[in-house]
């Protein structure tokens, strides 16, 4: 997705079972490897209890 735009989100970050994502923590590390910036930002809702991050993905500049 990061090949024809700048930004990425993805939310939520829970898995169904309201835990979080086990693939996380690896997906970050892959994107920072690979040069994205990568952040976890608090949202203002919830989609499902304590789901109030979104993980964003930017291209380097």
């Amino acid at each position: 997705m990061l090949r024809i735009s700048t930004e990425v989100r993805i939310f939520p970050l829970l898995t169904l079972s309201l835990q979080p994502s086990p693939y996380l923590n690896p997906i970050i590390k892959e994107l920072e490897d690979l040069g994205y910036q990568v952040s976890i930002v608090k949202v203002e809702y919830e989609l499902q209890k304590g789901g109030n991050q979104m993980l964003k993905i930017n291209q380097s500049r």
